[in-house]
């Protein structure tokens, strides 16, 4: 079958869970299909593009309304354009991430892309991105949600501290409800990662076709094995995702100094790029920096417990299901645990206030026994049920249903 796959940012491994998730998926899925890969990207996501080109009968990029490159005017200008984007948002009730989306190159794109190959399924990624099943010329279309706006944003909200902050997100959120109820409904089928957020999106649209479970993750060996002095704690995230930045911060400012009190040597090892600038003269503290890791594998085998405190968020979270693969000690939130391992089957540890976050940690510091069978059970519940094959093979269910419907 021809796919056309559409995506709002550049699928490319490493770069941050979204994009590494898209690039497995358009890799795999090759295997099977002819695919059509269309992306907003700038200059400078040239390269990336060159990485998932070969798996593509054509890959189109499509340049990102915002512009290109940010020096230190086009940061003033894209400060002016956030402004703007924000007013229009609440002039329109739209989400003010849908409005960065809008696109006439975009829409254009499409319509041409699928003049030229004749795709049997439009598969959409992000929610985002829904508006434009308009350009899809009565093709079958897939919504991919990788990450449920409306319950997403609306944990945001009720994290927020400031009442502005609170008042701003819940705008959103009802920006969002009314967004995703016009758009989902015209999809052939919705996906989403969990099942926790397939039941959040049928609260507001009950007779919604979903699957749910859409996710994987590439199983990786563990390259380093484990040490008796075990002092590093490991966190891995794209801080462009602001539920990645408050979890830094959290783990930084309330939980690390709790660790270092019991473990006064342990070290919060952070990469990424652009982590917060808090972070980044915070060596006294216990935290190094270490800004964009070319190999993920390699940096979970440098660290002894790999942490995900999230607070807020919707779908599954990428990094926590690397890091099993990896076979890493892991102590996340109940949100970070979402859909991942069901109760009982000990793939990592859950803690939700500060305190118990830090036993957590000190706990599997000072037990190398306990870590190795955290990453052998956490590996297991990988291999079980985050499996490409899988995904894959449901998936083609659903594109023959869609394309049968079609003919």
């Amino acid at each position: 079958m021809k796919i056309l796959v559409v995506t709002p940012y550049v699928a490319c491994p490493g770069a941050d869970g979204g994009g590494t998730l898209m690039f497995n998926f358009i890799r795999h899925l090759a295997v099977r299909h002819n695919i059509i890969y269309l992306s907003f990207a700038r200059q400078q996501d040239m390269a990336r593009l060159a990485q998932v080109a070969p798996y593509c009968a054509e890959v189109i990029p499509v340049p990102f309304p915002d512009g290109a490159v940010m020096s230190p005017l086009a940061k003033v200008s894209n400060l002016a354009r956030r402004v703007v984007h924000n007013l229009l948002s609440v002039a329109t009730f739209t989400p003010v991430v849908v409005r960065k989306c809008r696109s006439r190159a975009m829409d254009e794109e499409i319509r041409r892309a699928i003049g030229r190959h004749s795709p049997d399924v439009v598969h959409i990624c992000f929610p985002q991105m829904a508006h434009y099943v308009e350009s899809c010329a009565g093709v079958p279309a897939v919504m991919d949600t990788l990450d449920v706006a409306l319950l997403g944003v609306f944990r945001r909200a009720m994290s927020a501290r400031q009442v502005w902050a609170k008042t701003y997100y819940l705008m959103q959120w009802l920006f969002w409800v009314r967004y995703e109820s016009r758009w989902f409904p015209l999809f052939g089928k919705v996906l989403t990662v969990t099942r926790q957020d397939a039941a959040a999106v049928n609260m507001v649209m009950p007779d919604l076709d979903i699957y749910a479970d859409a996710i994987a993750v590439e199983i990786e060996p563990n390259s380093v094995s484990e040490r008796d002095a075990a002092l590093r704690i490991g966190f891995l995230a794209s801080f462009g995702h602001q539920p990645n930045i408050d979890a830094a911060l959290y783990f930084a400012e309330s939980i690390l100094p709790l660790v270092r009190k019991q473990m006064p040597a342990a070290e919060f090892l952070v990469a990424g790029k652009n982590p917060p600038s808090l972070l980044l003269n915070a060596k006294e503290q216990g935290i190094t920096c270490l800004g964009f890791v070319e190999d993920v594998p390699a940096f979970y085998g440098s660290v002894d417990v790999v942490v995900a405190p999230i607070r807020y968020g919707g779908g599954i979270k990428i990094k926590v299901l690397e890091a099993m693969a990896c076979g890493k000690p892991l102590v996340t939130t109940s949100v970070g645990a979402e859909g991942i391992a069901e109760t009982g089957e000990g793939a990592f540890l859950v803690a939700d206030d500060p305190a118990r976050f830090a036993e957590a940690v000190v706990a599997l510091l000072s037990d190398k026994e306990r870590r190795v069978a955290l990453g052998k059970r956490a590996q297991q519940v990988i291999e079980r049920r985050f499996s490409w094959q899988r995904v894959c093979d449901d998936l083609d269910k659903i594109y023959q249903a869609l394309a049968a419907v079609k003919k």
